[in-house]
């Protein structure tokens, strides 16, 4: 070591000597900066980069010993061989170019065997280079030193690659830190391993001409090694920006620019991390209403016009703590941090300016509302997931009251869910067991009084909650997934039943919007009739127009194929869309079904009784006869008789039931005048 320590201080320039340390030091940190491009690349950009972190290496390590050797002073005349010293440089560059590959693999171990044959690679040239270096005397090599100096330069230098390789914040300056030493080491230990004797003193490079070609060399490697370190940083900040805009695009939403569901979970979660000086924390769950209507009266680029600018607006109202989100379709989610409720009633109360003002447009002006649901942090749970759930129940209990005020959440909606859960899994337990019945309420002709059909309606006795509402478990199917599985059975069921009665009656089994979308329901309606017998024209669906809009050319195709079967279809529920008479004109319907809500108000509302008269002159107009449903009073099978309608469906001449009702009562009910139909519907 004193050895080494002598050479630098007695024989060497040390003002080339620390020019050659900078060199060193400078390259190894560019090796270090293109080593990271060369572990964040792949395949055909991997090899080369590899490639030009070889050649910036090799040029470090060659410039390193250059200037090194410009610094060595000796009384003998010297001189260089200029094949050897470029073939030194060579030599260098393609033993870099295996231990980068491997080292950058990132496989155990990998970088300490890469970093040990980049270390073999320096000794090479530092050797290939002293033989280079033509000198007028009698060189003694001190192998114990050699040898050092080989060890040294691969142990550093596999050490420097497997720091490289592995995990730490400051393992760059580590790196680049240990490749520098083990290129001085080896240069100035391989130096002490050098005794010259010198024979005659004569004309060899002098003085002046080192001193050229170690500033000149150092300026060309300066150059050459900065054009790879400010390439590798150029290609660093490019990936940077590309993934910074990638993470952008990934974390937020691509149509309102808000964040989107992942970056809202990942907020809530750093929040719940960091406390922020803050009290207290609100999730918040928003559904718009009257969305749909926008988008199905000027379509979807309208809505998502609407969509933009409610971002906006919400964006512009936020303060500090507050965050608001985009979790898809026209739900929003925010999140509050807190400190008193004063803040959180503001926060509530301009989300809902927002929502409620009016947007204009150059096409269309509307006009929304939202439902909100708030669930508190720490009360309502103590992480994101949870607080979402409760959050989204909140939402929902405001949207099924229609209730513009939000909703905060408790206990007892947890309750409700878990039934709800509880009852749709009830729900498949019976359709898996045929534990459903069908009840059947007559249909009467006007004037003749004579049973036309009757509907199938579906019943559910509980074993434990007893009859379960239609209302109740009609729409849990709906939104379990479960009302095709439901109507399926429904229709073989009627079939079935119908197949077996005395009479040859037709009977009309509802089909809902899911279930006319379904591509197999011409088949299984088929299916049914075979398996049943029941002939075609004893039976009739009925849909409503809301099943038609949805997607109106396949409902269409479909109606078209079950009607070429022999099969009724019924317009049901008529007067309560929003497209009706375009929906008459597009298809040839056998009935329509005027909706409950009008009858019920014919005996008292003069403007009721002239949408029926309206609605029966239409049918006729159409070809189409009217069917009054909710027929309950004397007084309006009156007035439905008078108006023109051809058949009533209702209390008034049979409730649903198993069994099927006495065809003399019916007639005897329809034939009566309004008083006695009260008194005899009374005796019955």
């Amino acid at each position: 070591m004193m050895r080494v320590a002598l050479c630098i201080a007695q024989e060497h320039d040390l003002r080339l000597v620390l020019l050659a340390l900078l060199i060193c030091v400078i390259g190894s940190a560019a090796t270090v900066q293109l080593f990271r491009r060369v572990t964040a690349s792949a395949k055909h950009s991997r090899i080369g980069w590899i490639v030009l972190t070889a050649v910036a290496t090799g040029t470090m390590v060659w410039a390193t010993h250059f200037v090194a050797m410009m610094a060595f002073r000796t009384t003998a005349p010297v001189i260089l061989d200029p094949i050897l010293t470029l073939f030194s440089l060579l030599a260098v560059i393609f033993l870099a170019i295996p231990g980068l590959s491997i080292a950058a693999r990132r496989r155990r171990w990998g970088g300490a065997v890469g970093g040990a044959i980049i270390g073999a690679g320096i000794s090479v040239m530092h050797y290939v280079g002293m033989a280079a270096y033509r000198v007028d005397g009698i060189v003694i090599w001190e192998w114990g030193y050699v040898v050092a100096s080989v060890i040294l330069s691969s142990v550093l230098a596999a050490f420097a690659f497997h720091v490289l390789t592995g995990r730490g914040r400051s393992r760059s300056i580590k790196a680049a830190g240990l490749l520098s030493t083990a290129v001085a080491a080896l240069h100035f230990t391989g130096m002490a391993a050098m005794d010259i004797t010198v024979l005659q003193t004569g004309q060899g490079l002098s003085h002046v001409t080192m001193v050229a070609l170690a500033v000149t060399t150092t300026v060309a490697t300066c150059i050459i090694v900065g054009c790879a370190a400010i390439s590798a940083l150029i290609d660093g900040h490019t990936q940077t920006e590309a993934y910074r805009r990638l993470r952008r695009m990934a974390m937020h939403d691509g149509l309102t620019d808000l964040p989107n569901r992942t970056s809202f979970i990942e907020e809530l979660e750093q929040r719940f991390m960091i406390k922020g000086g803050y009290a207290c924390m609100a999730v918040i769950m928003m559904d718009l209403s009257r969305f749909k209507v926008v988008n199905d009266t000027y379509g979807h680029q309208a809505g998502d016009q609407l969509l933009v600018a409610l971002a906006a607006r919400m964006a512009a109202l936020l303060e500090p703590g507050e965050c608001v989100a985009r979790l898809g379709g026209d739900e929003f989610a925010a999140v509050v941090s807190y400190h008193n409720d004063d803040e959180l009633t503001g926060f509530l109360s301009r989300l809902q300016a927002a929502c409620t003002e009016t947007f204009v447009f150059d096409r269309f002006s509307a006009t929304i509302s939202a439902n909100i649901g708030v669930a508190l942090a720490v009360h309502d749970g103590f992480d994101a997931d949870v607080l979402l759930a409760k959050a989204d129940l909140a939402m929902y209990r405001a949207k099924s009251a229609h209730s513009d005020t939000p909703c905060f959440y408790d206990s007892q909606m947890d309750d409700a869910v878990r039934e709800r859960r509880e009852l749709i899994a009830d729900l498949r337990k019976a359709l898996d067991t045929s534990a459903l019945e069908l009840h059947f309420q007559v249909q009467a002709a006007i004037p003749s009084g004579e049973i036309s059909g009757y509907e199938a309606l579906v019943r559910w006795r509980h074993p434990v909650r007893g009859m379960v509402p239609p209302a109740v478990f009609i729409p849990l199917a709906e939104k379990s997934g479960d009302i095709v599985p439901l109507s399926i059975w429904i229709l073989r069921q009627a079939c079935f039943e119908a197949a077996l009665w005395p009479n040859r009656h037709p009977v009309a089994v509802n089909i809902s919007p899911v279930h006319l979308a379904d591509p197999r329901l011409v088949e299984t309606v088929r299916s049914a009739l075979i398996d049943s017998g029941l002939p075609p024209e004893r039976l009739s669906l009925e849909l409503t127009e809301s099943a038609i809009i949805h997607d109106r050319r396949f409902a269409l195709q479909q109606l078209t194929a079950l009607k070429a079967m022999g099969i009724a279809i019924a317009l049901d529920d008529f007067g309560v869309g929003y497209s009706s008479l375009d929906v008459l004109r597009s298809f040839p319907f056998d009935r329509i079904k005027l909706d409950a809500s009008f009858v019920a108000e014919i005996d008292t509302d003069e403007q009721a009784v002239s949408i029926l008269r309206s609605v029966a002159a239409l049918g006729t107009v159409l070809n189409m006869p009217v069917l009054a449903e909710g027929v309950e009073h004397p007084a309006q099978l009156s007035i439905v008789a008078r108006e023109g309608c051809s058949a009533i469906q209702g209390y008034l001449v049979g409730k649903p039931s198993r069994v099927l009702a006495d065809p003399e009562h019916v007639r005897r009910i329809m034939s009566l005048k309004p008083r006695s139909i009260e008194a005899d519907a009374a005796v019955a």
